[in-house]
């Protein structure tokens, strides 16, 4: 539409009266003569009038053409020469531009540019002459997908791969999600793939909650494929804690903010191992997890500091850490150092979701099927306590004690112990050896928190993580009993030399129960793969009174071979089962599992897979 500018002047004829006899005027004196001034032409009258949208509506980092039409009338009786020296211009602003911007784009457009979700105005201001007119129009920038790019490995696909989505969905956020993954890829393998464009990459992609994954990814390519809204950095998990290892992030960070300058770029705070983590990197804390969290937390810091074109930080290492402080314990990680596939992964993505959008995600709808909605609260809870104070671990009210079901024991409480396969709903996981001064509190088999709990006690020495092979078998059912695989393909140790004695006992103790009551112990031991009689392990259990011992002889080969089974199905499976009915707990509720390694002259080895608990039959 063209600029009209409209010059409109009232200077017709009209025809003329008859002539009327004019009343007789009294005489006036003789007054003196005054010289003739010349006519002058009447002040021109101008009006304005500006036609434009009442309402905009535009997507954030998109930009929208608004049509604009200024029209100018002029009414004179003065000489045209003196209407056509009035000079129109108009300009447009935006009272808020960190909402949109607007531009003048040509005599008849205006462009205007979402920057941020919100509502703005934009006012039109048009002049001619001396007079002036003015128009506003409202502007609204609707959020659009959000577009997030974590440049990591394995620690950013258990944060940002699963879950994330769901969140922002719960909260009416739109979002494109990607992660570029190398596993274990550190700093300076990430500058080197950047300087070289090297196609190292696997590219994962979240896109209206479905996943994809392309191979041989380049960085730079990755870096254009969105209009990137938010790009994370992360440290390898072995080094996040030592700083002389980040020599590569202020260029990496310049190399990226070049490529992408519109993105606001994040750095991720990764987790410190889970206590008895077998990770090779674990040993530079000393095989600490408070003094390798205290070494994440400062390095963080400095990133922080020293980098002052990284502006958020997304403390998921807080976050398990306020996690662990809780009740359930040192459970977050399903290995020793990646996280828990369903609340441990949950807690990560929690973190991101109230980091980046800054919405308290405690009041998020969105939990996993597989998470209990007690552990999502905790999960949401730790996330937004860590994204309030990211730099230390906080207490989380409401879960030192879980909400116990009330009266004795009436299911069974089912135990898995070991690190490096978590057993699924209703089972509760032990995943250290090392010895706890405070109890795990237990799910029964409806999956209700009961006053029993478990504390591992002195005297193992390590996990057993199981060999190979296990995965390839089947659950194992006892007395009625399912023990999933990843209950009894691994457990926790007592190990000595063979030739040198028994060793132990290490101890598990039982609490929370009703001395009252009777109940009755089953304990599985299982080491696949292993000669039958090469490793023996027995158990004592001892509360009001001490049991008798029993021992279970662990190894289960599958072959043709002395000491083998035929195939999996030939087992005798009740035989690497101990059973114990009708143990009365002591006056304290207590009953005390001693676990003891049987020197063989082969081995001296003890451990334990599972635990059943229920009430005597």
């Amino acid at each position: 539409m063209l600029l009209l500018c409209v010059l409109v002047f009232a200077c017709s004829d009209t025809p003329a009266e008859p002539e009327k006899p004019e009343p007789e005027k009294p005489e006036q004196p003789d007054t003196p003569d005054t010289p003739d001034t010349p006519d002058t032409p009447d002040e021109p009258v101008v009006e304005i009038s500006i036609t434009a949208p009442e309402t905009v509506s535009v997507e954030r980092r998109k930009s929208t053409v608004v049509t604009v039409s200024v029209d100018v009338k002029v009414s004179s009786k003065a000489e045209m020469s003196v209407a056509e020296g009035i000079v129109t211009e108009w300009t447009c602003t935006s009272s808020n531009p960190e909402i949109a911007t607007a531009e003048r784009t040509s005599d008849t457009s205006i462009s205007v540019t979402g920057v941020a979700a919100g509502s703005t105005d934009v006012k039109i201001v048009c002049t001619a002459g001396e007079a002036k007119a003015e128009k506003t129009f409202a502007v609204t920038v609707e959020r659009g997908a959000v577009k997030i790019l974590a440049i990591g490995n394995s620690f950013s696909q258990d944060a940002v791969e699963q879950y994330l989505y769901e969140l922002a969905e719960n909260a009416g956020i739109e979002v494109v999600i990607g992660n570029m993954y190398i596993g274990g890829c550190d700093l300076d393998k990430h500058l080197a793939n950047m300087k070289g464009n090297l196609a190292a990459y696997d590219y994962r992609k979240v896109i209206g909650g479905k996943k994809t994954a392309k191979a041989s990814m380049k960085l730079y390519d990755a870096l254009r494929d969105e209009p990137w809204d938010y790009i994370s950095l992360q440290q390898a998990s072995g080094k996040s804690g030592r700083y002389e290892t980040y020599t590569a992030l202020g260029e990496l960070v310049d190399s990226v903010s070049v490529a992408v300058p519109d993105a606001t770029l994040m750095w991720h705070q990764t987790w410190a191992y889970a206590a008895n983590s077998n990770h090779e990197s674990f040993p530079a804390y000393d095989r600490d997890q408070m003094k390798m969290y205290s070494a994440i937390i400062e390095a963080s810091r400095r990133v922080m500091n020293e980098n002052p074109e990284i502006k958020i930080i997304i403390p998921s290492g807080t976050a398990i850490q306020n996690g662990r402080g809780t009740y359930v314990g040192d459970v977050f990680n399903r290995d020793g150092y990646h996280l828990e596939v369903t609340y441990g992964r949950y807690t990560a993505a929690c973190t991101w979701f109230e980091a980046i959008f800054g919405v308290d995600v405690t009041a998020n709808g969105y939990a996993p099927a597989k998470v209990t909605d007690e552990m999502a609260r905790l999960a949401r809870a730790a996330a937004h306590a860590a994204v309030m104070s990211p730099d230390a671990v906080s207490e989380l009210d409401g879960f030192s004690k879980p909400q116990i079901k009330e009266g004795d024991l009436t299911s069974p409480v089912y135990v898995d112990f070991g690190p490096n396969a978590a057993s699924s709903a209703p089972w509760n996981n032990i995943t250290s050896y090392k010895a706890s001064d405070t109890p795990q509190w237990l799910r029964d088999a409806n999956g209700d928190f009961v006053s029993v709990n478990l504390m591992v006690g002195e005297g193992f020495t390590a996990d057993y993580p199981g060999v190979s092979g296990e995965n390839d078998q089947a659950p194992i059912t006892v007395d009625g009993v399912k023990y999933p695989i990843s209950a009894w393909k691994d457990g926790i140790m007592v190990s000595g030399t063979k030739g040198g004695g028994n060793v132990g006992p290490a101890s598990i103790v039982v609490g929370g129960l009703n001395p009252e009551k009777a109940y009755d112990f089953s304990i599985l031991a299982v080491r696949f793969n292993g000669s039958h009689s090469a490793r023996v392990t027995e158990y004592t259990l001892t509360g009001a009174s001490e049991s008798a011992p029993q021992q279970i002889y662990t190894g289960l080969k599958i072959g043709s071979g002395a000491e083998s089974f035929a195939n999996f199905a030939s087992v005798p499976f009740d035989e690497f089962v101990a059973s114990f009915a009708g143990v009365k707990p002591d006056a304290s509720g207590n009953v005390t599992i001693k676990v003891t390694g049987i020197d063989t002259s082969k081995a001296a080895d003890g451990h334990i897979n599972a635990l059943v608990i229920a009430p005597a039959k």
